[in-house]
Order: structure tokens, then C-alpha cells, then sequence
């Protein structure tokens, strides 16, 4: 988010204004932790902080944000001010752990297990966001999407078998890797003994996004979008903004235009306003 957010003011945005200097805008970073992106290698999260800072990133780590309010957000005893204020550090689980009147974690997780079964509950399942399995090294699983879509097939085929009077096996998460993108041309991966970073980590988490996809021409059409979007730096939205006059009080003739309004030229298009000396393009 933060790379994406400097790319987008510094780069992007930069030519679509007039009175202000997009490329000024101040993006800070705060974790929490030591490092970025707790989950991969050492190495990989050195690399993420320093394209980071390449990109004109402010990084701040081992601070925890304190206080968070529409105007800014506390550090300790600091205070930054801003606007726009992005809380990206996860979400809390289901209320399902306070209905059943479990233990859970801090993140609201209920301790399940290898079968993913509730303890005491050998009737109820819990999965995603809403299990806590940990791994032999202590971590537990991340809460991410090939998690549960793991643990989603493991729960079918174990209701299945129970049905067919037999019993599954513990469930087993098979590892297929994380990828995080930084920005253009930047990204991260972990495959556990290969790891890739830069421009290859970047087309590896470009080809993975376009590999799951659904439906051939599905992939085919996102891939030449990215394609020609990477090319030509191709804006996708336009923000027209402006103060139109007032209408004049009174009565107007039939088909004349009101004061302050553009007529609509072919292709949608409308001439400058008087004073307006901004070109077209």
C-alpha cells in the first residue's frame, strides 16, 4: 500500500495537476515490529525497506502507533499530523469463539485441533481467520487466502469420511510461498529455499495474480490491460474538479445555456471556459 500510494502521487498523479506538487506528499510507514513483512526471510524484508525508501517512503520501526484519530496518528510521545490516515495492520476474527464461550488469542482466534475441530466440540470446525494452528516451529499459520482454502477442502473431504463411517487424517498445510509487491518492477518472493526479489519477484507475482484467475479469456484480458497500464502509464479514472457559477436568477430563453455551463462537443469533450488555460488531452 505504501509503495503503491508514493508511485501514485509521484508518478501518476504528477502531470494531472496545477496548483499543487503531487510529488511534496509525505508518506510514513509504521510498524510495529523490527522489520517489514514479518513472514519472509530477513533478507527479503531488507530488500521491501529499501526500495521503500527509494521510493521516497519514511520508515518507522519498533514504534506502535498509540492514538489514531481522523486528523493524525501518536507515536510514543510524537504526534503526525495528516488527513489521510491508512490502518492496514489486520482484522479481528469472527464473534463465533464468544458464542461457544472459548479461549481465544488476542486476534479473537480459538487453539483448534489437527483435525481443526474446536476442543470439546469435536462437531464444529473452525478454519480461516477464526482457527489458530500452529506450525512445528511454534508460528502459527498465516491468515491468508491458501490457508483457508486448504483448510475449506481439508473440512469436506474429513465431513465426507465421517459420514462414510471412516476418519481423515491431521490436516497438513502445504506451503506454496509468499509474494508481496512493492511497486513497479519491485517485489518479493519466498519459496522457502529459493527467493526471488526485484524485477523477476515482480513477473512471478504478476504471473501468479494472472495464473488463478478464472477462465482463459479472463487471464487474457487482465493480462493485456496490466500490459498496455505498465506501458503507457495509463490512468484508469479522472478527477475533474471546479466551482461552477450559480444559475442567474431569473428566466431564460429556451435553449440558451445557463451561465457557468459548457456546452457538450462530439466525443465528450467540452470547450475551455473563459480564463481556463489548461490544455486538453
Amino acid at each position: 500500500m505504501a509503495g503503491a500510494l508514493a508511485e501514485l502521487s509521484r508518478a501518476t498523479l504528477a502531470r494531472d495537476f496545477r496548483r499543487i506538487d503531487p510529488t511534496a506528499t509525505r508518506i510514513i510507514l509504521v510498524e510495529a515490529g523490527p522489520r517489514l513483512l514479518s513472514g519472509f526471510a530477513p533478507r527479503l524484508s531488507d530488500v521491501a525497506a529499501r526500495a521503500l525508501r527509494r521510493l521516497g517512503v519514511e520508515l518507522r520501526f519498533g514504534t506502535p502507533v498509540t492514538d489514531c484519530r481522523a486528523d493524525g496518528v501518536t507515536l510514543g510521545s510524537e504526534r503526525i499530523e495528516s488527513r489521510t490516515v491508512i490502518w492496514a495492520a489486520g482484522v479481528r476474527a469472527s464473534a463465533a469463539v464468544e458464542w461457544l464461550g472459548l479461549k481465544a488469542d488476542r486476534d479473537g482466534r480459538v487453539s483448534v485441533g489437527a483435525d481443526l475441530t474446536v476442543p470439546g466440540h469435536p462437531e464444529i470446525f473452525a478454519i480461516g481467520d477464526t482457527a489458530r494452528i500452529e506450525r512445528p516451529n511454534s508460528q502459527p499459520l498465516p491468515g491468508i487466502a491458501t490457508v483457508a482454502k486448504q483448510q475449506g477442502k481439508y473440512v469436506a473431504t474429513a465431513i465426507l469420511a465421517r459420514l462414510a463411517g471412516k476418519s481423515a487424517p491431521d490436516f497438513r498445510y502445504h506451503d506454496l510461498g509468499s509474494l508481496a509487491t512493492i511497486g513497479r518492477r519491485e517485489a518479493v518472493a519466498d519459496f522457502g529455499r529459493v527467493r526471488l526479489s526485484g524485477r523477476l519477484g515482480w513477473l512471478l507475482w504478476s504471473a501468479a495474480h494472472i495464473y488463478f484467475l478464472i477462465g482463459f479469456r479472463n487471464r487474457m484480458v487482465v493480462a493485456a490491460e496490466w500490459l498496455w497500464s505498465y506501458l503507457t502509464y495509463q490512468r484508469g479514472a479522472r478527477l475533474i474538479m471546479g466551482v461552477m457559477a450559480p444559475p442567474s436568477v431569473g428566466r431564460r430563453a429556451a435553449g440558451d445555456p445557463a451561465p457557468g455551463a459548457r456546452a457538450a462537443l462530439p466525443g465528450g469533450s467540452a470547450p475551455a471556459a473563459p480564463g481556463d488555460h489548461r490544455s486538453r488531452r
